[in-house]
């Protein structure tokens, strides 16, 4: 069992998830806002990633798992694969992940290893997943394994700018409400 500050993780990968959301937080921790709305390199702007790794959250833990509405803000297709990159309001996008992540933190706080092979049938875009349907455990795991894909991508963005990037020391304390919390 992990034990957050006022919390109880039952689940080592729901925690780790909970970590890879305080982490994309930290190596955006210091960008102006101006700065996430702007696309670097010919890529994404960082504001848009935020965004896109939220909407996966979204779209699998709050809508499939929880029979939630996508989020009016983050559930918006461009911030899928293979949309454009492009946000014009940071503040915006950075309360619509905080919505989503607190409507997935609800469900996903007490879940434990039974749970995680909790399976739902499967009709999206990765057609390997139609015959077998979509396990939480595998849910939690792309997520995971795709907000550090992007947290690899942000620190390789900021350093090319010249940003100090913050060092990603892994687990780490949450403030009283549980979250990591970007500033």
């Amino acid at each position: 069992m992990l034990i957050e500050v006022g919390r109880t993780v039952r689940d080592p990968l729901v925690g780790a998830l909970f970590d890879a959301w305080d982490e994309v937080d930290l190596v955006l921790a210091g960008v102006a806002p101006a700065e996430m709305i702007e696309p670097w390199g010919g890529g994404s702007a960082f504001a848009w990633t935020y965004g896109h790794v939220a909407n996966s959250v979204d779209a699998w833990r709050n809508v499939r798992f929880q029979g939630l509405a996508p989020h009016p803000v983050i559930g918006d297709r461009d911030l899928r694969f293979g949309g454009s990159g492009r946000v014009d309001d940071w503040a915006t996008i950075a309360r619509g992940a905080t919505e989503v992540r607190e409507a997935a933190r609800r469900y996903l706080q007490g879940v434990g290893e039974p749970d995680l092979d909790h399976v739902l049938p499967y009709d999206g875009s990765l057609v390997a997943l139609r015959a077998t349907g979509l396990s939480l455990r595998h849910a939690i795991t792309v997520n995971l394994v795709h907000h550090h894909y992007h947290i690899g991508e942000i620190a390789t963005k900021r350093t090319q700018l010249g940003h100090t990037v913050p060092h990603l020391s892994g687990p780490r304390q949450r403030l009283p409400d549980g979250t990591g919390g970007l500033t």
